[in-house]
């Protein structure tokens, strides 16, 4: 296997430059391996939505994606892996999305609560696809350890730009890390069917407030 084919062991920063710069899978790749990279993640993605979770088996992304069922394993070990990957995409897009735009809100806390409502709103308009995303997250394991640290890094980045600071205090990123936390732990039981997106939004709205009301709101 050549190295530009190996599956990828960055740490979070530099997992995060390969995506923002077109790079996935490697520095080294060239553009038919990112191509095939791509359409792989696309594959895992449409079979998702198609019919969640238990949809997206390897064989089947192989397939749709037209390569060979061993370059699939070549880039990710399973498909836990691959959903957190485009779990990633999809929180990057979300990101993205409030780079460059003034964020409404008078505090923190109000303009935290308009970037995550905005982004879980997204959830229902393809839940079985977020279903998929959200599980795969509960049930990654080390393989994927780069993909999570790129995604707290990632989450810590947008929440700081959405309350406004530069460099960020540590209480300021303890606040965010409960609050990421209290997201995905709502969103883990928004997939059981245990609660709505409008519930998942009062937890959160709840667990802003009280994080931020000794930070000055």
């Amino acid at each position: 296997m050549s190295s530009a084919e190996e599956p990828l062991t960055a740490g979070r920063d530099g997992l995060l430059s390969l995506l923002r710069n077109g790079q996935l899978p490697s520095r080294g790749a060239k553009a038919p391996q990112r191509e095939r990279y791509q359409r792989i993640v696309a594959a895992a993605m449409e079979l998702a939505s198609e019919g969640g979770y238990d949809a997206v088996q390897m064989r089947a992304i192989a397939d749709r994606a037209g390569v060979a069922l061993g370059t699939v394993y070549r880039y990710f070990p399973s498909k836990n892996h691959m959903l957190v990957m485009g779990l990633l995409m999809v929180f990057e897009g979300m990101r993205s999305r409030f780079e460059d735009v003034a964020i409404p809100g008078d505090t923190p806390s109000e303009r935290i609560l308009f970037v995550l409502r905005k982004n879980t709103e997204v959830l229902e308009k393809d839940r079985p696809r977020y279903e998929a995303l959200v599980r795969a997250f509960m049930f990654a394991d080390a393989s994927a350890s780069a993909e999570l640290d790129a995604f707290g890094a990632l989450m810590t980045e947008m929440f700081a730009k959405t309350i406004g600071v530069e460099q960020i205090s540590d209480d300021q990123l303890n606040a965010i890390r409960v609050i990421g936390d209290v997201w995905m732990s709502s969103l883990v039981s928004w997939v059981a069917g245990r609660i709505s997106v409008d519930e998942v939004m009062a937890h959160l709205g709840l667990a802003v407030r009280l994080v931020f009301r000794r930070l000055g709101g």
